[in-house]
């Protein structure tokens, strides 16, 4: 998938009709889920990405171990947004994750994933 395509599904599905506003919303949706990854499985995401997010995420070596209410709060307040606001750009980013990247390299990142997460995959 390419970069204009992955920013245009995260704005339709998030309802952000503006595509800077799109772009930070899912750079900042990745950089925190690479920080909740191992390193290598955060490079092995990003490798199926657009190359131009391997410039804007940093991939740390060991995984933060946050909690799904923290990862909302940290997004919300990278963004300057409320909770609700934050969960759905965070839905729509994964949601577009889960047709950019193969079967495999989601079911690897699921796997470092707490349960608690599975509600933002909806």
């Amino acid at each position: 998938m390419r970069f204009a395509e992955f920013i245009g599904k995260v704005g339709e599905r998030a309802g952000i009709a503006d595509r800077f506003e799109a772009e930070k919303t899912a750079a900042v949706v990745l950089q925190a889920l690479c920080d909740r990854l191992s390193g290598k499985e955060a490079n092995d995401l990003l490798a199926q990405l657009p190359a131009i997010f391997r410039d804007l995420v940093v991939v740390s070596p060991a995984p933060l171990p946050i909690s799904v209410d923290e990862f909302v709060a940290r997004v919300a307040d990278e963004l300057q947004v409320g909770p609700d606001e934050a969960r759905k750009r965070i839905r729509a980013t994964f949601a577009t994750l889960r047709e950019a990247v193969t079967v495999g390299e989601l079911q690897d990142v699921l796997e470092q994933l707490d349960p608690d997460y599975a509600d933002l995959l909806e």
